[in-house]
């Protein structure tokens, strides 16, 4: 009887050794590393570059600044918007948004914040840096596919990915939120493959409506991973982090107005109060069904843009509110307007300009905000954009395919001014 109960162990032993080994394996975002030297040391204005994709657009004088996402900013001289001239590259690795205050601008730089001197424009030169100010930044990543593994900061800075083939270990056959993942039993004569098929103003400038910095006052606010975070520049050269206040939902817009901050998210508007600029305070939200979000102010009224499709968004909503804004502390969404897709928005006067996807650039009569949506002047579906800023009669859109100047003194017949091809 002995003998067989160790025979029995002895089997159960080896048929638990034999049992195959079970592994995720998928293309996923490997990290590319830069030694925090290098990547702290590649602040340099530069001999004019092409624009080659869209990002943040902002005015100051008659300087237009745009951000080419994660590699820096493009100096324009438009002094004349029918003839605008490159005038440089401010390169800053992990760039996505600026705002300049008198002489001095600001930028993100991933997990730092450079201080840029612009009082010669033609020459920039950064003057200090916040380091480890937001140590969650990360350069952006194709959504199709998961990160792989944990960011070691002990390696550096992620400065890019790489798209690679990734294998690991895992404890059954379950895997979760790994689009274009597959696994599979391998032993030592065979392997068996399954394939998941999911694809996954003055002294200040003006900014677009899709940015995530803001000024107020003497203070810098800068979103960045869900944390809202203020910056005393009473000393300009010298930014003062102030600790970040939470915002439990989905950011992806900032814009000031007066002393509030206006909080586009996917679920809705929220709004801040700064009677203590160093620790915003929560007001009210206005929510919505899931949707990208920018807003933009003007007196008694924001507007808000819902759009579906995008990656990080989804939602099926694609509409113009309008937001009663009178009462800050009881904000509520006083009319809604069916669109196309609407995206980035920007109001001047009477004035609203909608940037509707496929429908073109909208031009709205907001005399009456809560009817605004009714009261189209104009639609231009030859105009494609994602973003616009409408000032002193000079649209500025930004696009998929370059940015457009526009002269609007006649809103029935916009006049082309100029265009920068990507």
């Amino acid at each position: 009887m002995k003998t067989k109960i160790i025979a029995l162990l002895a089997l159960t032993i080896i048929v638990v050794s034999c049992r195959d080994k079970v592994y995720n394996k998928y293309l996923a975002n490997v990290p590319v590393y830069s030694s925090y030297e290098d990547f702290r040391a590649s602040v340099k204005f530069e001999s004019p570059k092409t624009l080659t994709t869209k990002g943040n657009i902002y005015i100051k004088d008659n300087y237009l600044f745009v951000s080419e996402p994660n590699e820096g900013i493009h100096f324009i001289d438009n002094s004349n918007p029918s003839n605008p001239i490159n005038k440089g590259f401010l390169s800053i690795k992990g760039n996505t948004g600026l705002v300049i205050k008198g002489d001095f601008l600001y930028a993100n730089a991933l997990i730092d914040l450079v201080v840029i001197d612009v009082s010669d424009l033609s020459n920039p030169k950064e003057i200090n840096r916040i380091k480890d100010v937001f140590p969650a930044a990360l350069p952006p990543s194709l959504a199709d596919y998961p990160i792989s593994g944990t960011i070691d900061k002990n390696k550096g800075v992620v400065t890019d990915w790489v798209i690679e083939e990734v294998k690991e270990d895992v404890d059954d056959f379950a895997f979760e939120n790994c689009p274009n993942c597959e696994f599979f039993i391998s032993n030592e004569t065979n392997s068996t493959f399954y394939t998941n098929t999911q694809s996954a103003n003055t002294p200040q400038g003006v900014s677009g409506s899709i940015t995530k910095m803001t000024l107020i006052n003497d203070y810098l606010y800068v979103m960045e991973s869900n944390v809202l975070i203020p910056f005393n520049i009473s000393n300009p050269n010298s930014p003062i982090a102030k600790s970040g206040v939470n915002v439990w939902r989905e950011a992806e817009t900032l814009f000031a107005n007066n002393t509030n901050i206006f909080i586009g998210t996917t679920t809705g508007m929220l709004i801040y109060g700064t009677s203590n600029p160093e620790n915003p305070n929560y007001i009210t939200a206005v929510n919505h069904m899931r949707g990208c979000d920018p807003v933009v102010v003007q007196g008694d009224y924001a507007y808000v843009t819902v759009r579906s499709g995008a990656t990080r968004c989804s939602g099926e909503l694609n509409q113009l509110d309008v937001v009663n804004i009178s009462n800050i502390n009881a904000a509520f969404i006083e009319q809604s307007f069916q669109m196309d897709n609407p995206h980035g928005l920007g109001i001047d006067g009477d004035l609203l300009f909608v940037c509707d996807g496929d429908a073109g650039l909208k031009i709205f009569d907001a005399t009456n905000p809560s009817t605004s949506g009714d009261e189209l002047i104009k639609q231009f579906k030859n105009i494609q954009a994602t973003d616009v800023i409408p000032f002193n009669n000079i649209a500025i859109l930004i696009g998929d395919d370059g940015i457009y100047q526009y002269d609007y003194s006649d809103s029935q017949n916009l006049t082309l001014l100029s265009k920068i091809k990507f």
